[in-house]
């Protein structure tokens, strides 16, 4: 066979694997619109610049819309060529900044076959972005397999957020349920909150000293300024979204709003926001494998790696201590956890030091932490809520201030944190 056929092969096994890999993807998608984790999607979808008339400039082949009304787009390819992605990243970098809902999307997949992981140019592409050396305008650069856990991910925090907020997966029996669902769905309080955040009125009544001390837009922004040390007169413009990227694995942020100050001085200042709106005493703040947990501490193959792996094999506090190995002991684990707890605290509340995880970490790692139960809110920086829970946190179990459990259904395969609601 001659080189020229031997390419015209080699291209047509490519495609058809390409073929085979939209295919599959489809089929995933499908059933997540079925189990309702996603409104829809919409295949090979070109899309206009916001200010020219030609209605094909950008090409998406796959739109994935969430509940919550925000966008995950995908580009894919039948190989990984650096010189030829730029085709693929053109298109997602006019999407993402140009298109009609660029505000709302919250991750631009470039998706290649799992086999180009042993391509050299893909991998040292991927270190490069990771090192910031390169620009990219996809926020994940994915092979198959990798968007399949990517997916999966999503759908597991998805479905983990809703049952911490509500008590349960509901069963849909009717068209009247699945809108019920839905709406619940919408983090309304987040929505509320971003429209409010965003509302020039409310900066005026500030200004003007018209506004009720206690209006949570007063508690967050003058919580602000004094942290940033900004003048309110010199406070021209806010903006809020909750369109946060989404993490390399798929997973949420610790942030859930990421709010804009623009100063006179033509300065902008993007602070980062955890939200809790809980009637609950304690929350869910941290869900994920003991593996995780290991890697972020990079305590592979030390006595902290097999502790890590035990509670979450007996993820109750009697189970744990039953099943400790011999010279093992609640005493030892506490030890190695105190000297690791900043780190590990900050990990947990945060989302910092987790490197290999966070694809826009000025966005995704949250400075602030907002606290709603019932009427009251308390507005905090995370370097202040962590040091209240040190104090008030009496005697924690292991020598940090959580809860130690496991998420509902996933006892064995992941490990969960709660932390104390304090004002």
């Amino acid at each position: 066979m001659d080189n020229q056929k031997a390419n015209s092969k080699s291209n047509q096994l490519k495609a058809l694997s390409g073929s085979n890999q939209g295919k599959l993807i489809e089929k995933k998608l499908n059933l997540l619109k079925e189990e309702e984790i996603i409104k829809g999607f919409k295949v090979d979808e070109n899309f206009k610049h916001v200010d020219f008339s030609y209605e094909k400039q950008f090409l998406a082949n796959f739109v994935i819309e969430t509940i919550e009304g925000k966008y995950i787009i995908v580009r894919s390819s039948t190989s990984f060529r650096s010189d030829r992605a730029k085709i693929g990243y053109y298109d997602l970098d006019g999407i993402i900044r140009y298109s009609d809902f660029s505000k709302n999307v919250i991750a631009s997949v470039y998706l290649v076959p799992d086999e180009e992981i042993e391509n050299k140019d893909f991998t040292n592409t991927r270190e490069r972005i990771r090192l910031k050396e390169f620009y990219c305008p996809a926020s994940h650069l994915l092979t198959f397999s990798e968007f399949v856990s990517f997916l999966d991910e999503y759908k597991y925090e998805t479905l983990s957020q809703f049952e911490e907020e509500f008590g349960a997966i509901p069963i849909h029996n009717s068209v009247q349920d699945r809108g019920s669902f839905y709406g619940k769905r919408g983090n309304k309080y987040e929505d509320d909150l971003v429209k409010t955040l965003s509302d020039n009125r409310n900066l005026i009544q500030l200004k003007n000293s018209t506004m009720n001390k206690n209006h949570i837009y007063s508690i967050i922004l003058n919580r602000l300024m004094k942290e940033e040390k900004i003048k309110l007169v010199d406070v021209i413009k806010l903006s809020a979204t909750n369109s946060i990227p989404l993490l390399k694995n798929g997973g949420n942020p610790k942030t859930d709003i990421a709010l804009t100050m623009e100063t006179s001085d033509g300065n902008l200042f993007t602070e980062t926001i955890s939200v809790k709106n809980t009637s609950k005493d304690r929350v869910s703040c941290h869900d994920y494998t003991a593996k995780d947990y290991i890697r972020v501490l990079k305590c592979e193959g030390t006595r902290l790696e097999d502790y890590f792996l035990l509670f979450q094999a007996f993820p109750s506090y009697s189970d744990f201590e039953e099943n400790l190995k011999t010279k093992y002991s609640i005493k030892e684990f506490k030890d190695l956890l105190i000297e690791n707890a900043d780190l590990f605290t900050y990990w947990v509340l945060t989302g910092l030091h987790d490197v290999e995880n966070l694809v826009v970490p000025e966005l995704q790692v949250s400075k602030y932490l907002l606290i709603r139960k019932g009427e009251k809110s308390a507005f905090y920086s995370m370097n202040e809520y962590i040091e209240l829970i040190k104090n008030k946190v009496k005697s924690p179990k292991f020598g940090v201030p959580f809860s130690w459990t496991y998420p509902s259904k996933q006892r064995g395969k992941r490990i969960q944190l709660k932390v104390q609601i304090i004002f």
